[in-house]
């Protein structure tokens, strides 16, 4: 029989307990009965019971806030005395269920994610218990905000013990069992062997080309990032900025296939031949340079190579006066664009725009700004390079406030920004997201016609779910640069957001048939085929994508999971290893513990599970225990409940009509009313959406 009572439930573990045991495991066992005792003197003497202990943590119950903080506080200072035992403790109180000496229900859920929150020597407690204990003043507390937890509906505060020699966790390095934030515009740059970007750009780009123009027949072209050869190599910015700026001029033909700006600057720092570069690119140019400023004057080198017998096609250099820098890049546009243009497309030659030059100096502190974020920040998140780019942002704003790629790079330094601020530091996420939705709209004002401005201005505008808008600006950017795989893989992300994985996948095979290797594209391939139920390719995707970093935990979480469904338990179990042998976190983090748990067959957490009214979950278990009337009753129920709210406010932007059609799980449910009932429900949004919006095959064409 089950008993209900209210309680408080403390739970308590030691932090990296697993790793202390692979270096020393005679000191983690001594560690690990000194914990034990400790909490077999503490808990019954302030009144509470030990419900279990499980490897390094223990589930403890009592009746009193008071005294639960009390036995907290007693254990902290124990384990800080002699040797150091680095403990973390969470606390929360509400209605919990007893059954055969074990504990379950939601109050047992939010004290373990409270729990995992902490930091050696903390407490921290839910706001139910601080409500209990706030006219106590033995006990000092500190708010740390509110957070979204994994499998509870609403925000929680969370607050610290803040006694003296009690440590606090700092906010912006709060771990934990939290719901994680999408982040589609991750930053990428990380260091591969260039043997490795063949390998790859040569797997997913074979897939594409028997469906393409013979690459000897077709003009395409890979601008490389120009070298600095400054004697105080101090023009870095210079030589990325030039070779991107012709890359996105060159964007804008449809006649030429440019390669992608990631794929033809991963390449920077190595010295691959070129014809390495024109198989793992497939192109049939490749355009090399280098920059060298000395006081006030600046010598510009362009080569345009062909490929395949090592010809070179076009030369030139170019000796100005600093202050004529945007005018050198739009000459070097010109030459290039006319080369590839004049005996292969010559109708063309009058698609190639000359930019109207800004003022020099502005137009380097854009450069430089840009060329740390993107390069330097992105890549280490320092939060000096942050400032030091914005300052440089701020510096040419205040010389010409009138240009709108300078408000278009702010907005999108302050999205990179923004993305990586903690939930529950609100007032930081409202403030940066007021900047980036100021500067975009102004550089929009400014200039609606530059495919930069438009591709920030759809990023920033899907952050707050502006599904329209933030679609034309998307598709604004792809028409006047078609080229450019920003607005491309934009417009993969909205179409993915709204449940129409088919036409996003076709987006993230342009991206990649653009830039083969970009990883946005190449995740959203895997994401796609995933939702899509190709378990089977979107295994294949995530082995290729790990031979090129295998320290991904996207691509791991989705291996993981599309392996699972696969009933590959070998192969599951091996990249949750993987997952927590990168970051031990990161499986709770990415709400896997069921699956897991399912795997090793971890009776009690199943069971907690089944205790609960999560109705999809019991689905996961019953149908996985092969417990096929169960899985059946499981999933119409949560269908009802599905059905009860779908339709309420009218069509939402998103769907799940082919989730239901894919999920080859599924199918043994699709004869049945109230699948059919879901299945038409969901059809009529997708149809609304398609209304709405065009097929991609449309887009694209």
């Amino acid at each position: 029989m089950n008993n209900r009572k209210l309680a408080v439930v403390l739970f308590a573990d030691i932090v990296g307990y697993t790793a202390l045991m692979q270096s020393d495991e005679s000191l983690a066992l001594s560690k690990l009965e000194q914990f034990k005792q400790e909490l077999d003197k503490q808990i019954p003497a302030n009144k509470g019971e030990i419900i279990q202990f499980y490897g390094d943590g223990c589930l403890c119950v009592f009746d009193s806030s008071v005294d639960a903080m009390t036995a907290a506080q007693n254990l902290q200072i124990a384990f800080q005395k002699n040797t150091t035992i680095p403990v973390r403790i969470g606390l929360n109180a509400g209605d919990i269920v007893l059954k055969e000496g074990n504990v379950f229900g939601h109050t047992v859920n939010v004290a373990s994610r409270v729990e995992s929150m902490g930091i050696p020597g903390s407490v921290l407690l839910s706001s139910n218990v601080q409500q209990q204990i706030k006219n106590q003043p033995q006990f000092k507390l500190q708010s740390l905000g509110k957070f979204d937890f994994k499998n509870v509906d609403k925000s929680l505060e969370v607050f610290a013990l803040a006694n003296e020699g009690f440590p606090i966790p700092k906010k912006k390095k709060i771990q934990g069992k939290l719901k994680i934030q999408e982040n589609t515009k991750t930053n990428w740059a990380l260091p591969i062997a260039f043997g490795l970007l063949v390998a790859v750009a040569t797997f997913f780009g074979l897939k594409y080309q028997n469906a393409s123009s013979d690459i000897a027949n077709t003009p395409s072209i890979a601008v490389l990032p120009f070298k600095d050869m400054s004697v105080n190599k101090d023009q870095e910015y210079f030589g990325d900025g030039i070779a991107e700026e012709i890359l996105n001029t060159l964007a804008q033909l449809e006649a030429i296939k440019v390669a992608g700006r990631t794929s033809s600057f991963s390449f920077k720092g190595k010295e691959p031949t070129i014809a390495a570069i024109g198989e793992a690119l497939q192109v049939n140019h490749v355009l090399e340079g280098s920059v060298r400023k000395q006081d006030d004057k600046i010598r510009v080198t362009a080569q345009l190579i062909k490929v395949a017998d090592g010809f070179h096609v076009w030369s030139d250099k170019y000796d100005r006066d600093f202050d004529d820098i945007f005018k050198i890049q739009d000459e070097l546009a010109q030459s290039i664009g006319e080369v590839l243009l004049t005996k292969l497309a010559p109708e063309q030659r009058s698609k190639l725009i000359s930019n109207t030059a800004p003022k020099s100096e502005v137009y380097d502190l854009f450069m430089k700004a840009k060329h740390i974020h993107k390069n330097i920040y992105n890549s280490n998140l320092n939060i000096a390079d942050f400032l030091k780019s914005e300052q440089l942002f701020l510096q040419a704003v205040q010389l010409d406030s009138t240009d709108a790629s300078v408000h278009a790079g702010l907005a999108d330094l302050y999205d990179s920004f923004w993305v990586r601020i903690p939930e529950m530091d609100t007032l930081a996420k409202e403030k940066y997201l007021q900047l980036m939705e100021k500067e975009s709209e102004l550089a929009i004002r400014l200039n609606p016609n530059l495919a930069y401005v438009n591709q920030v201005r759809g990023y920033i505008l899907r952050r707050t779910n502006q599904t329209d808008a933030s679609f034309e600006h998307f598709l604004k950017g792809y028409k006047i640069s078609p080229q450019n795989t920003e607005s491309i893989i934009g417009l993969a992300n909205l179409y993915f957001d709204m449940g129409l994985h088919k036409d996003a996948l076709q987006f993230a095979e342009k991206t990649i048939q653009i830039d083969p290797l970009n990883r946005q594209g190449l995740t959203m391939q895997i994401y796609c085929n995933f939702y899509l139920g190709n378990l089977e390719e979107t295994v294949n995707l995530c082995q290729s994508f790990l031979d090129i970093d295998h320290h991904n935990i996207t691509v791991l979480e989705y291996l993981f999971r599309a392996s699972f469904l696969l009933n590959d338990k070998k192969q599951a179990l091996a990249a949750w290893e993987q997952m927590e042998n990168i970051d031990v976190d990161a499986t709770e983090r990415l709400g896997l513990e069921l699956e897991n748990a399912l795997l090793e067959n971890d009776t009690a957490y199943i069971d907690l599970i089944l205790e609960e009214e999560n109705q999809n979950a019991k689905f996961n278990v019953y149908y996985y225990q092969g417990k096929a009337e169960q899985a059946a009753k499981a999933f119409q129920l949560a269908t009802e409940e599905y059905l009860t709210y779908a339709d309420k406010e009218g069509v939402p932007q998103g769907n799940i009509y082919l989730d239901l059609l894919k999920d080859r799980r599924l199918a043994p449910y699709q004869s049945k009313d109230w699948f059919q009932k879901a299945l038409t429900v969901e059809k009529k949004k997708y149809d609304f959406l398609f209304e709405k919006y065009p097929r991609a095959a449309e887009v694209l064409n």
